[in-house]
């Protein structure tokens, strides 16, 4: 089975534009690529991208238009990233990188107002389990009623996956109110974003009634990410960033 496309772009030369169709990202191997959106006649700079920057990311997660035009500044080398790709590096990731990461795209769809299939998310979150029994990655705890397995502020450097109970994630606003994000579920992951970025939680995860988690903590997801293929690594990183970015908006 062929790996992902290597191909190279000359200076000046338009890798995707602005109103096309999108179905591939763009992993920068080698050069400079500047990407800008056409707003009549002018051109809306949007970034300059070098090597290990990725582009055309939305493509694997929502077919519509491209939103923006990227155009080569120097000789550039890309690696093209389809759906295909993707789906074929997801089925040989390990079971908590897969999970998560499609956890990653349902926030980022769900924050666009598309529709969600969660069918696929519950049976990784199944096997990732099973997965974790012989491998031993993960760290089982309890909690009862009341407990709080994390605050909004502090620092975090695990992530969760619920395996039973109810979890509630809440967050505490500037004029004092108490908002109710999200009521978690088996199946569920929370506090991912702690993974990958060094910030402050973005909300109190409150355990009601009792709840059973595993716990992943971030130097074991960071092992298991740096050996699969590089544009995964670099999907993770961006999509985390996208995640980050939808939660403050």
């Amino acid at each position: 089975m062929s790996g992902p496309e290597t191909i190279t772009f000359q200076k000046g030369e338009v890798i995707l534009k602005q109103g096309d169709p999108g179905d591939s990202a763009f992993l920068i191997q080698m050069g400079k690529v500047e990407v800008f959106r056409s707003e009549g006649e002018q051109h809306k700079p949007l970034g300059v991208l070098q090597a290990g920057g990725i582009f055309g990311e939305m493509a694997l997660i929502d077919p519509a238009p491209r939103s923006a035009t990227a155009r080569a500044l120097e000789r550039t080398i890309c690696t093209r990233i389809t759906r295909e790709t993707l789906d074929r590096a997801l089925k040989q990731a390990p079971p908590m990188v897969r999970y998560l990461l499609r956890s990653f795209i349902r926030n980022i769809r769900a924050a666009n107002g598309q529709a969600q299939d969660e069918t696929q998310d519950r049976a990784d979150a199944v096997y990732m389990s099973e997965a974790d029994s012989k491998q031993r990655i993960l760290e089982r705890r309890a909690y009862a009623d009341g407990d709080l397995i994390f605050r909004q502020g502090s620092d975090g450097s695990t992530a969760y996956l619920l395996q039973s109970g109810r979890v509630d994630l809440i967050r505490d606003t500037e004029d004092g109110q108490h908002l109710m994000l999200r009521q978690l579920r088996p199946g569920d992951v929370f506090g991912e974003m702690a993974l990958l970025r060094a910030a402050p939680r973005f909300a109190t995860a409150l355990v009601v009634g009792s709840a059973n988690v595993e716990v992943l903590r971030a130097d074991k997801f960071n092992d298991m990410l740096v050996k699969g293929p590089p544009f995964l690594r670099a999907l993770v990183r961006i999509y985390v960033e996208m995640v980050g970015s939808a939660k403050k908006a």
